[in-house]
């Protein structure tokens, strides 16, 4: 099945966007994911600093997208697949609110878009 989301992108030249994977079998509130999804974004931002990857992406109008995993194993093989040029952080919850301390929550992601399509494009947008 082809995505919305890709289609959208595809739109977009080659231009870097930003993807937040939460994992779906976690169960968290919108709140908490818009949490979890900040520090994922952030983390990736710091990661990203100087380089021209984040120039070109803070120009382009920073776009992100907002996707769904079925679990954390499905989570880290997406960690492990993350392509040369792309940077990636994995966010581990601290544990005060819904879930324990060092669940894996979300992965963030800033890349080329193309390279995102390949990895992400049959994932689902949240």
């Amino acid at each position: 099945m082809f995505n919305t989301w890709v289609m959208v992108m595809s739109s977009m030249g080659d231009a870097p966007s930003m993807a937040l994977i939460v994992r779906l079998d976690l169960g968290l509130s919108t709140g908490k994911t818009a949490a979890q999804c900040a520090h994922a974004a952030v983390d990736v931002v710091q990661r990203a600093r100087r380089s021209r990857l984040l120039e070109r992406w803070r120009a382009g109008g920073a776009r992100k997208i907002v996707l769904g995993v079925e679990n954390e194993a499905a989570l880290h093989e997406l960690a492990a697949r993350v392509p040369e040029g792309c940077y990636a952080s994995v966010v581990r919850d601290a544990g005060h609110t819904e879930v324990p301390a060092g669940t894996v929550t979300v992965l963030g992601m800033l890349g080329p878009r193309r390279s995102m399509d390949v990895l992400l494009g049959h994932l689902k947008t949240l």
